[in-house]
């Protein structure tokens, strides 16, 4: 792994999953029992200090951008998710630092869509992806096949991802190349020990 071939993807690390409501309470027990959110902060804090690139996939929901507001996933529109200006839209405490790169224009749960993702991943000369975030099963698992599909290896951070249940998170990882974040945090220093 060559950190600047590399980057730490972070999908809707959002309060709108982290903080309160009923998508926190939809995955609460499993982001609680599997500490991912300590996990996530370890792994980034790793990356960072070793010149790896951390984005931020966040989903804001923009009703002053119609074109984009009415392609958004109709349940975060219903229960008025991700709204702009709001707390529901804002980065989970601790995890967002202003080195971020931030992905702009996205509207589904693929991170792709609409985004200037691949734009950011190819600027920046990044082969490597390790893909944290919410939930496993949708907006994890379609960026991950998405950014495959144009040519990115891709790899599940499975200590740093949640779903609704352990049997759907595990069926997800079964799906993917997966690492678990202590072993990221391992290879990200020994990667760093050989330079």
């Amino acid at each position: 792994m060559k950190p600047e071939k590399t980057a730490i993807l972070l999908i809707e690390f959002q309060k709108t999953w982290t903080e309160k409501g009923i998508f926190y309470k939809m995955i609460r027990k499993e982001l609680t029992k599997r500490n991912v959110l300590i996990n996530t902060k370890e792994v980034v804090s790793a990356g960072r200090k070793q010149g790896v690139k951390v984005i931020q996939a966040p989903l804001i929901l923009d009703k002053t951008d119609k074109e984009r507001y009415k392609k958004t996933p109709f349940p975060a529109r219903l229960l008025k998710r991700f709204t702009k200006g709001t707390w529901k839209a804002e980065f989970t405490d601790g995890i967002y630092e202003s080195s971020d790169l931030v992905v702009k224009g996205r509207y589904g749960f693929d991170a792709c869509e609409g985004s200037d993702l691949e734009q950011l991943l190819k600027e920046n000369g990044i082969e490597n992806v390790f893909v944290c975030g919410f939930t496993t099963d949708h907006c994890v698992k379609e960026t991950m096949n998405s950014l495959t599909d144009k040519g990115f290896h891709c790899v599940l951070v499975s200590g740093c991802t949640a779903t609704r249940n352990f049997k759907l998170q595990k069926k997800i990882e079964n799906e993917f190349e997966t690492i678990s974040s202590e072993k990221l945090i391992k290879e990200i220093g020994e990667t760093m020990n050989k330079n």
